[in-house]
């Protein structure tokens, strides 16, 4: 990474997803334009949208929501988005262009293909059977692929998962979060007391999370470990049908619901464990990362995407997926044994520094000046 600082470029960031929703893309992309923002950059932030969007955003046509891989996603399949981003291309002068997911239909493929800036692409999803759109659909989205000028991925799972399909050279660049805003003192949220032991859990709640096997396993923690509150902060489609397992269950369960981003740090520095469940296709785990920056320990099913992440950093409990009585006694040892979370705790938030956004940013920095050759200051 290159320790100087390139000249104030004018960056355009396309999203791939409907910017009108909350969602980790959305959010990553938002946290990406400020930490650029911070080191002088001129980020304009475009892509399809529901709802009308605020500080300067451009929204690039309209979305549907569609079921894609089991996650509820919106993304922008309205043609007249083809002149709206011809419009923006006009009316601004990027030296880049960063298009997040850009084999996404339709506004990334709109982008590509007009973008009279180099191309940047980051590519998110990891598939472990394999992506259902790349291999049948490899002919048509080959050009868009030969547009791209620099290819990024924000893991080696996700790198795996496109470059079966588009050979060539992919460089790392992980998801970034501003650890500062986890470790701040915070005012415990309302349902979890200091005097309750608690299970946190972050995320969509879809069948991919996992979230049902880990209410089985808070009925095996209720009885080997004298009980613990399982806080679920997130939504989705499968909130119904998991607000009744847990009820059957008899587990001591609270269901947060979507959280701000100002309110989501209190929720990981009031947890005594945060668990991840998830079955499969994660690329990354941000959710692992915030709960390292918040200096919790970590229960997570050993599965690509986050055995890559906390491989090096030796503060988390991992297990095979779809094992419940395994995340029940790896949650019951944390509980049981607080100087052990407290160790791994303090791993994490070490770890966790090199993803601040100040480092990501200045990695994508170097990367969009080399892409546009444009030379780094000392």
């Amino acid at each position: 990474m290159n320790a100087g600082r390139a000249r104030p470029m004018r960056i355009g960031i396309c999203a791939p997803y409907d910017l009108g929703r909350p969602g980790g893309v959305n959010s990553h992309i938002r946290s990406q334009a400020a930490a650029l923002r911070a080191r002088g950059h001129d980020v304009c932030v475009f892509g399809a949208s529901s709802a009308p969007l605020a500080d300067g955003e451009v929204a690039l046509g309209t979305c549907v929501s569609l079921v894609i891989g089991g996650t509820e996603t919106g993304i922008g399949v309205d043609p007249r988005a083809w002149r709206s981003a011809a419009a923006l291309f006009r009316t601004h002068a990027f030296d880049v262009v960063h298009t997040h997911e850009p084999l996404m239909p339709l506004v990334p493929w709109f982008v590509v293909r007009q973008a009279t800036a180099p191309i940047v692409a980051t590519f998110h999803t990891h598939r472990e059977g394999g992506h259902r759109w790349y291999g049948p659909y490899r002919r048509l989205l080959a050009p868009l692929m030969r547009r791209v000028r620099t290819r990024l991925a924000v893991s080696e799972s996700a790198r795996r998962t496109v470059e079966r399909h588009f050979p060539g050279d992919y460089e790392i660049v992980p998801n970034g979060i501003d650890v500062n805003r986890f470790c701040r003192a915070a005012a415990r949220p309302e349902a979890m007391p200091d005097h309750l032991r608690s299970v946190l859990f972050v995320g969509r709640l879809e069948p991919r999370k996992g979230v049902d096997r880990l209410i089985q396993a808070m009925t095996i923690v209720r009885r080997d470990a004298g009980g613990a509150r399982l806080v679920i902060v997130g939504d989705g489609s499968d909130r119904t049908r998991l607000t009744t397992a847990a009820r059957e269950a008899g587990i001591d369960a609270h269901f947060a619901g979507r959280v701000s981003e100002d309110e989501l740090p209190s929720y990981y520095l009031a947890a005594d464990v945060v668990c991840s469940p998830a079955l499969g296709d994660e690329s990354f785990g941000i959710v692992l990362l915030e709960a390292m920056a918040a200096a919790r320990p970590i229960v997570a099913t050993r599965i690509e995407g986050y055995a890559e992440l906390l491989a090096g950093a030796d503060s988390a409990r991992l297990v095979e997926a779809d094992d419940p009585a395994a995340l029940a006694r790896e949650i019951t040892l944390l509980l049981d044994t607080p100087e052990l979370g407290r160790t791994l705790g303090a791993r994490g938030r070490a770890f966790a520094r090199a993803y601040d956004w100040s480092q990501v940013a200045r990695q994508l920095e170097s990367i969009y000046a080399s892409t546009c050759g444009i030379g780094i200051s000392e």
